[in-house]
């Protein structure tokens, strides 16, 4: 089984951070991309499996440009993970980009 390679995150999130605005939604490289935010200095963002937001989600992610704090709610896989953290730093650079990862919550 091959491992997906994940090549249109990089061009995305360039996307996304040069985006002039934060609320809208598109179609990129048969993803589903929704950008939601209240502010300029904030956008969520969640890629969809395909171009139905129904099929269900590959990623979910927000970013601060502010304080520059990625925070990654959701990925499918670790790869996709690294992909994402990679392409926010390559923007931003290694040290000026804080990652966030939220854990899952254990109710046991």
């Amino acid at each position: 089984m091959s491992r997906k390679r994940y090549n249109y995150i990089h061009r995305l999130v360039e996307k996304i951070t040069t985006s002039p605005s934060n609320n809208m939604e598109f179609c990129y490289y048969g993803h589903l991309v929704s950008l939601q935010s209240g502010t300029t200095d904030y956008v969520d963002v969640t890629v969809y499996n395909t171009a139905d937001r129904y099929s269900g989600e590959t990623a979910g992610f927000n970013f601060d440009y502010w304080t520059k704090e990625l925070d990654i709610g959701y990925t499918e896989s670790d790869r996709l993970f690294d992909v994402i953290v990679q392409a926010f730093q390559r923007i931003y650079g290694k040290r000026n980009v804080s990652v966030i990862i939220e854990e899952e919550e254990n109710f046991d």
